[in-house]
């Protein structure tokens, strides 16, 4: 590739960023509680303008090339999420199908629920509304016609803090995954307290304490060399103590969770991508974008058509966007219509990318 060609590429990957990263369609003012004060969701894009300046290189653009630098056929991807809200089951289902579409992995969705809940349902639906064939057992994802395009979704049981550990190691030592991808999954701050986005606390910090435990899972697999990646929106997603410093400049409730702790959310567990965008799954709809550019492939990203199977087939288990708290096809109160654009906006700018305007006179 020559020079002209890197410059137009990472003009790509930037622009990519810009649109997964831009707030468009959503609410820009987030409250606690009726009366409760108010957050500027505004401000996230200034984490995203530091984090791009510290990594120098587009992020979804530099996740793309680094997956498909170290991911294979037959290679297992971790994807971490959560199943309880709007922002997780979607963008975890679009990354799995381009992982099969593109380099022929393996993906392993991984979130904690209850067997045969709504929130198991959130995930193989909306893995099926993106065309890919949920399977509960190894077994499945071998020996069929079927397989090429099956996800094994693995359910991630709550833990104490050695007992995810040790899970962590039985884990990798199965599976081996080339890479691990967080799509929304809050993970405990450094003083083990899981918050949400707005401060409120969901576990007292003991370490004895049985919760959903991502910290350690990815910690893990730092150490064994595989690639992590992490995508969120506000801070406490697990992987984002990589930007702590940046988070702590622009996100008050990164600073201080006005929990008893004290400690801020910020996950305690830093990774070696971190994508700070409007949503978990607008990010991992941008790195979608980015494999189907680097493969040529523009199949790699999903449609429009696709995309609304995905957000309605999870909204009807009867999961709620995370803003609203509404059962709605909608992410982290952006719009469907502004979720809906988001996918056509990524889909032209895949297409175009790659045309020549020739300006000639007669």
């Amino acid at each position: 590739m020559d020079e002209f060609d890197k410059q137009v590429l990472e003009g790509f990957g930037d622009t990519v960023d810009r649109i997964v990263a831009t707030p468009s369609g959503a609410s820009p003012v987030l409250r606690n509680g009726r009366g409760g004060l108010r957050h500027n969701r505004y401000i996230w894009m200034r984490v995203y303008d530091e984090t791009r300046a510290r990594y120098g290189r587009p992020l979804t653009l530099l996740a793309a090339e680094r997956l498909l630098e170290r991911v294979g056929p037959g290679d297992h991807v971790l994807i971490l999420t959560n199943s309880h809200e709007m922002d997780g089951p979607p963008g975890s289902a679009a990354l799995a199908r381009a992982l099969l579409v593109g380099p022929r992995a393996i993906p392993v969705v991984m979130a904690n629920f209850q067997e045969g809940s709504k929130h198991e349902r959130a995930l193989t639906q909306s893995l099926t509304g993106c065309q890919v064939i949920p399977v509960k057992s190894r077994d499945e994802l071998r020996g069929s016609i079927w397989t090429p395009y099956t996800a094994l979704v693995y359910n991630w049981p709550t833990m104490t803090m050695g007992e995810a550990a040790e899970a962590s190691e039985r884990l990798l030592d199965e599976l081996y995954p080339k890479a691990v991808i967080t799509v929304e999954a809050t993970s405990c701050n450094e003083k083990g307290v899981r918050h949400g986005a707005l401060g409120g606390p969901s576990n007292r910090g003991d370490p004895d304490e049985r919760i959903v435990r991502w910290n350690q899972l990815l910690d893990a697999a730092r150490r064994r060399g595989a690639l992590t990646i992490a995508t969120g929106d506000n801070g406490n997603e697990c992987g984002f103590n990589t930007i702590k410093d940046i988070l702590v400049r622009h996100h008050p409730y990164c600073r201080d969770c006005g929990c008893p702790c004290h400690g801020g959310i910020v996950s305690a567990t830093g990774a070696e991508i971190v994508i700070p965008a409007t949503s978990s799954n607008w990010a991992a709809y941008g790195v979608e974008a980015c494999m189907a550019r680097l493969l040529g492939n523009p199949d790699v990203l999903h449609d429009e058509y696709t995309h609304s199977r995905v957000l309605v087939n999870c909204a009807n288990e009867g999961i709620p966007d995370g803003a609203t708290a509404m059962a709605s096809p909608s992410t982290d109160g952006c719009s469907r219509e502004a979720d809906m654009a988001l996918i056509t906006q990524l889909r032209q700018t895949l297409a175009m990318s790659v045309k020549e305007i020739v300006r000639e006179s007669r």
